[in-house]
């Protein structure tokens, strides 16, 4: 179990480890993705009472249009009003859903539009949640939606970000204040995700009871790298549950072994590169505390040195002086006296 207002690198490196083990071994991208969900929605949970921290948590992915399942094709088309979106259209796709409410728990019932039409930029800008997480991982609309392969090569190992509204209610990038945010008392709503090697854009989605700082949020820009090494594994070729032959084609096709390979060794690569660029950062801010411990303890050092220099002055005249000196304090008791008090 984790309390996300006591989240620990520990904390982060066990979480870690298990989200990436959530590709192996699955017929699905939809497979991995509920697993994920389900893994976040029950194991942050408040330490003193055992509740989850969590309402819900969703997994969304972009996909082609022409690419979904009749059901999402439909949910796509009723937001057009019927046209017929072109093929390579994406829409932003629910994957997978845990949460309080059983209907919260299935990617069919989770949602009102589990598959939303990203037309043009104009309309996505006008979307207040998508048009935000695509900002907040660093990305502008036009880029997201049209990524050119040369582009996108270089942008995808880069973008792994999070997405924080630590003040979930009234919140523009919010839009389920009624139905969700209200009645549910979500205090911060924390997401973290990244582009597919594929040139989709994937977040987690965590609505939350209790309020997330940023700096708590930040740390799971780390856990972001783990699911996309868990969905890297199917990636675009066995997206839902319902794909034909999905078990039989990944136990026997041995171009999916190949490829399982090549992505577990490009996602080794760029984890280390990631680690390793945390680890320097962990390391400056370290040198950075260490100099200021050492400037402060230079700076003490100075200034005994400097009252102990007008100590001995001052004890120096006073035993110069013939006269009794004596200084008393406020109960009349006698605090010190000089040489000459000593001879009287």
């Amino acid at each position: 179990m984790y309390n996300i207002n006591l989240f620990t690198p520990q904390d982060i490196a066990k979480c870690s480890l298990v989200l990436r083990q959530f590709g192996r071994n699955t017929a699905s991208m939809e497979a991995s993705s509920q697993k994920i969900v389900k893994y976040i929605y029950q194991h942050f949970c408040d330490s003193q009472t055992g509740e989850n921290t969590c309402v819900m948590v969703r997994l969304f992915k972009t996909h082609p249009y022409g690419e979904l399942e009749d059901s999402l094709q439909q949910s796509a088309r009723c937001l057009m009003k019927g046209n017929s979106p072109a093929a390579d259209m994406k829409c932003w796709t629910l994957l997978a859903a845990a949460g309080t409410e059983p209907q919260w728990n299935s990617r069919h019932t989770a949602a009102k539009n589990p598959a939303i039409p990203l037309v043009s930029a104009k309309l996505v800008a006008q979307m207040p949640a998508i048009s935000e997480i695509i900002g907040q991982f660093g990305l502008d609309i036009p880029t997201f939606l049209g990524i050119e392969r040369e582009r996108f090569l270089q942008l995808e190992p880069a973008v792994l970000n999070i997405f924080h509204v630590p003040e979930a209610k009234g919140s523009p990038f919010i839009p389920e204040q009624d139905s969700l945010i209200i009645p549910y008392q979500v205090k911060s709503v924390l997401g973290f995700g990244g582009l597919l090697r594929s040139g989709s854009l994937f977040a987690v989605v965590m609505f939350l009871k209790v309020k997330i700082p940023d700096r708590t949020a930040q740390m799971f820009k780390h856990l972001a790298l783990s699911v996309k090494t868990a969905l890297s594994l199917s990636d675009e070729k066995l997206v839902f549950n319902s794909s034909e032959n999905a078990v039989n084609f990944v136990k026997n096709n041995n171009s999916y072994e190949t490829q399982f390979l090549e992505y577990q060794v490009a996602i080794l690569i760029q984890l280390l590169d990631f680690s390793e660029q945390e680890m320097f950062r962990q390391a400056a801010r370290f040198q950075r505390t260490i100099d200021k411990l050492q400037r402060e303890i230079a700076d003490r050092k100075n200034k005994e040195q400097a009252l102990q220099t007008n100590q001995d002055q001052f004890t120096g005249l006073l035993n110069i002086a013939e006269d009794a000196m004596v200084r008393v304090a406020e109960n009349h008791g006698i605090q010190r006296f000089n040489q000459g008090e000593e001879q009287i």
